[in-house]
């Protein structure tokens, strides 16, 4: 299934995902807070209601991670989402599924950069999701790990 999703603005919503997110085993359970409580945004804190154990046995319990829908800065954003993938978090209907990237936040906002090498891939009528990692380069996939925040050309 191939997604050219429209951008969508984030609401709150619990997540449960289907395996431990990437680098934080226990991580499964999360919630999706916009940054402006009660309205719809491009921006949100994914925080995870799991104690996560990181490599090493240390033990975090407050991991929070800025995401974005990022068909709002990335227009042309898509990506190819398999089918066992497709099958694990039910989505029958296209439109069900939303996007989320990863933001790797740098003071100023603008010099952030994006994980649209591996989003995070939700079913918005279940709340079930999952991280998408795909199996090719970066070059291959078309989208980078950490894609810079798109500036105006004007000047």
């Amino acid at each position: 299934m191939r997604t050219a999703r429209a951008p969508l603005p984030i609401t709150r919503m619990e997540l449960t995902f289907q395996h431990d997110m990437p680098g934080f085993r226990g991580a499964r359970h999360f919630a999706v807070e916009p940054l402006v409580e009660g309205t719809p945004a491009i921006f949100a804190r994914l925080r995870c209601t799991d104690s996560i154990h990181l490599h090493g046995g240390e033990t975090l319990n407050d991991l929070t991670l800025l995401v974005m829908s990022p068909g709002f800065l990335w227009h042309d954003y898509d990506v190819e989402i398999g089918e066992l993938m497709i099958e694990e978090l039910g989505l029958s209907d296209p439109n069900d599924m939303a996007l989320l990237a990863i933001v790797h936040p740098q003071d100023p906002l603008s010099q952030s950069t994006a994980n649209l090498y591996s989003p995070i891939v939700i079913n918005r009528r279940t709340g079930v999701a999952d991280q998408f990692v795909p199996g090719t380069s970066e070059q291959e996939f078309g989208w980078p790990l950490r894609a810079p925040f798109p500036h105006d050309r004007e000047e």
